[in-house]
């Protein structure tokens, strides 16, 4: 169950905008022949009946209902005490609450001969069967791919609300303190923060100690943070998600990391020329990562591949007995060589061996 703020805000979410999106899927459902389409919602699955209608269920399942011309019907389950409530955050004239929205829909689809769905197979059997039960006639067929083409389109609202919802992330991750020792507390922190600031929804997870396992997730008690960690907020505001992470290191070494990270990303971000996919390919090349993928070779039976760490230098690449070059950095030396000596390399007895111990 949601437990955030919901609400419509006409200056965030115009009407206009609404009106506009519901005219371009209109006009995509005539192009393929659709005389309806059924989007189905509930807690977990709001996002496309939020985009068009500004509804997000907070616990319960519906079926919304757009007609190939005229204003969309929602068929709920929620209670008919709830409606006038869904009416002042949705863009929404008419709902019907039935414990059936299957059965309610499939009466709106007499005399209807073809009828997309989003995520046909993902549609609860239980609506699926009241649909067909009272509109056996109707074809049913899967509408995602038109769907998808149509929401791609991002406006001018939509990007707002992202700004907002990043801009929220953001602020809560700012709450974080790199000396915290917490993780359950930490977590907390942040979520408050979010939900505070107008988060509809706010889920934080957290890697406790980045030199053992950088896997993020949700901690709900006390649970201690190591001298790097990293922490994930994935916030939701108006219906737009936005998923932030950033790495904090109480270290010397770790936070210099962090830092220089958080510049080049800065960096990428801020890139506005076009086109922007050959200005990223560029910083991204920069990476160490990219330039050992240079040195990289296809190597045939009996040739060697070797690796050399050079403390204060970094790493050095020979392949065939041939210097390659060299990846600057101790930091990315000792991440590139954790993966068969740290604490979770692919095989132990891979690690014994190569350490001077038996492998077997």
């Amino acid at each position: 169950m949601r437990r955030g703020l919901m609400g419509w805000d006409e200056a965030e979410l115009p009407r206009s905008a609404l009106s506009a999106r519901l005219e371009r899927l209109q006009a995509a459902m005539a192009r393929q022949g659709l005389e309806a389409l059924i989007l189905y919602t509930n807690l977990v699955r709001p996002a496309a009946v939020c985009w068009l209608t500004g509804f997000t269920p907070y616990w319960i399942e519906s079926l919304l209902l757009v007609p190939a011309n005229g204003r969309p019907m929602l068929a709920t389950a929620l209670s008919k005490r709830v409606a006038d409530w869904i009416k002042t955050t949705a863009w929404l004239d008419e709902i019907v609450n039935t414990p059936k929205p299957g059965t309610a829909i499939g009466r709106r689809l007499a005399g209807c001969k073809r009828v997309g769905v989003l995520e046909l197979d993902a549609l609860p059997a239980g609506l699926y069967d009241d649909m067909v039960a009272v509109a056996p006639k109707v074809e049913l067929a899967d509408a995602s791919a038109m769907f998808a083409a149509v929401r791609s389109h991002v406006d001018d609202a939509e990007l707002k609300l992202i700004e907002k919802a990043d801009a929220l992330a953001v602020a809560a991750l700012g709450q974080v303190d790199a000396t915290a020792t917490d993780a359950g507390k930490l977590a907390g922190l942040v979520e408050k923060h979010a939900r505070l600031a107008g988060a509809e929804e706010a889920y934080i997870a957290i890697a406790p100690d980045l030199d053992l396992d950088r896997r993020l997730i949700q901690v709900s008690g006390p649970a201690p943070l190591a001298r790097r960690f990293a922490v994930r907020a994935s916030i939701a505001y108006k219906g737009a998600w936005v998923r932030r992470t950033r790495s904090f290191a109480k270290d010397a070494a770790g936070a210099a990391a962090v830092a220089g990270a958080a510049t080049w990303l800065d960096q990428v971000t801020a890139l506005t020329g076009h086109p922007l996919d050959g200005q990223l390919a560029a910083q991204v090349d920069k990476l160490p990562g990219a330039a050992l993928k240079s040195f990289m070779a296809d190597m045939k039976s009996g040739e060697r591949l070797t690796f050399t760490h050079k403390p204060g230098v970094g790493v050095r690449v020979d392949v065939g007995g041939a210097a390659k070059g060299t990846v600057e950095g101790d930091d990315f030396a000792k991440t590139f060589f954790s993966i068969w000596l740290g604490s979770h390399p692919p095989n132990a007895n891979l690690k014994a061996g190569l350490v001077g111990g038996p492998c077997e």
